[in-house]
Order: C-alpha cells, then sequence, then structure tokens
C-alpha cells in the first residue's frame, strides 16, 4: 500500500522539500506550477500544473519570460494525472510544446513507488561512489547507457568537480556505482533528504553488455538501504518503457502517468 503522501511525492518531486542555495539548485513555486532551475542551464523543470482553462496561454509566456531571466533553456514540462486542465497536454500542444524525445528523454514516463523491501542480489557490489574518479566513471556509464545529449553533458562537465564536492557535503543528489566481476558496469543517484517523504531515484543505467546480470536490480536495492537508514522506508522514481518491467518486477507500483513536453521556444 502506496501512502498518500509518497504517491504525491512521486508524481510532483521537484515541489517537495527545502530547496537550499548550496544544492545549486532554484525554484519558483505558485499555486499554478512549480519551476526548478537546476545547475546547469539546460535543466529546467516545469511541474504540478493546476491552470485555470483562462490561464493557459499567459502561465505559458510567464514561465518564459521567467526561464530568459534566469539564463536557462530547454524547458520540460511534466503533465501528471493531478494536473488541470484535463487536457492540459492538447492545449499545450496547441502552444507549440513537442514530445520529449531527444537524446535520453522520453515524451512518456510512469511514476512509481516502492514501500516493501526489494530483493538482494548476489554477484553484484552496488554502493555509493567513494572519490571523484569515480564519481566521472559513474557519470560516463550513465551517459553511455542512457546515450545523452553532448551539448549537455559539457555543461555538467564544467561544474563536475563543484557538483561532487556538493555531493560530499550532503547538497547534491547521492551518486552510486555498482560492480560485476570488479567491473563497473551500472550507476545511478538519488535525492535522499529527512524531509521527503521517500528517497526519489535518478537515472539508474547499466551499460548494453552487463544487462541481465543484476547491476541495475543491485542499484536500487543499494538506494533501498539507504532510504531505509534515512527513515524514509520508501522509493520513488520516474520510469521510462525499459526501467518500468523490471522495477514492476520487484514490486514497485505505478501511481502516476506523465506526458514530458519540450518547449522549443526556450531551446
Amino acid at each position: 500500500m502506496i501512502a498518500e503522501d509518497v504517491r504525491r511525492f512521486a508524481e510532483d518531486p521537484a515541489a517537495y522539500g527545502e530547496i537550499r542555495p548550496e544544492t545549486g539548485f532554484r525554484r519558483v513555486m505558485t499555486d499554478r506550477y512549480c519551476l526548478l532551475f537546476g545547475p546547469v542551464p539546460s535543466f529546467t523543470l516545469v511541474s504540478r500544473l493546476r491552470l485555470d482553462d483562462e490561464r493557459v496561454a499567459e502561465t505559458i509566456a510567464e514561465v518564459r519570460q521567467l526561464i530568459a531571466a534566469h539564463g536557462h533553456k530547454k524547458a520540460t514540462w511534466w503533465i501528471g494525472s493531478s494536473s488541470t486542465p484535463v487536457d492540459l497536454t492538447d492545449r499545450l500542444h496547441a502552444h507549440g510544446l513537442v514530445p520529449d524525445d531527444g537524446p535520453g528523454s522520453e515524451p512518456h514516463v510512469t511514476a512509481l513507488a516502492l514501500a516493501s523491501e526489494p530483493p538482494a542480489v548476489d554477484g553484484v557490489e552496488a554502493r555509493r561512489v567513494e572519490s571523484y574518479e569515480e564519481y566521472r566513471l559513474a557519470s560516463g556509464i550513465s551517459r553511455t547507457a542512457f546515450g545523452s545529449d553532448a551539448d549537455d553533458d559539457a555543461e555538467w562537465d564544467a561544474i563536475a568537480e563543484s557538483r561532487y564536492e556538493a555531493q560530499v557535503a550532503g547538497d547534491a543528489p547521492r551518486s552510486y556505482i555498482a560492480f560485476v566481476d570488479g567491473r563497473p558496469v551500472g550507476a545511478a543517484a538519488a535525492i535522499v533528504e529527512d524531509d521527503l517523504p521517500g528517497v526519489l531515484m535518478i537515472g539508474g543505467g547499466v551499460l548494453p553488455v552487463a544487462r541481465g546480470t543484476g547491476a541495475y536490480r543491485a542499484l536500487v536495492r543499494a538506494r533501498w538501504d539507504d532510504a531505509v537508514a534515512n527513515g524514509t522506508p520508501a522509493l520513488c522514481v520516474h520510469a521510462g518503457k525499459m526501467s518500468r518491467p523490471i522495477l514492476e518486477r520487484l514490486g514497485f507500483e505505478a501511481v502516476d502517468e506523465q506526458d514530458v513536453l519540450l518547449d522549443p521556444a526556450t531551446c
């Protein structure tokens, strides 16, 4: 049974928790939307959309102005089951937004949640990264696994050292790495905070040559163990078409379906 606060967090995680300056994130929260700016210009996320019929165009214009003022770009709009109006995806299409099907992205995801212990995985070591070198190695594995955008990768490379330092200080998502027979083959991340209903899993991926070895499942288990240790024993994730079947076999439950749209006007 997934608690209601966990379900709501899984749908709109950007709207939860404290955003401290040290994290490198900034958030604009209104009664109509949550606009999250990440540490690089290409990380721009619009979610928790609660719009009146007559204010859709006004809100799009307002959000675009804020994005430009903050020097950001590539805004993605996440439309979940609680978003209003009910035909918001169609309305956004009419205003020029398009499905986000670029490198490393998917135009539709499922919010999943888990509130019971997943199985342990034998023969795979999955743990948090222990050095800057491992952090960079995990980043490279994720990029290969997801086929990310080269320009976006360059932005993150430029701040890689400071992001690792922020992680060590507890001001950035935790990075994880998985080894099979001593070889690094998988990577993932998670947001673990005391003031959140659960742990948000981010970007779990495994190199193609190592898929089917249990590395992905071991990365899930490592983050579950951290969730329990943190006193927030629940995992949430926005899953794409590859990860959803694996996660559901581990006991994750679908709690929301989301369309993901890109605003070309911000690109």
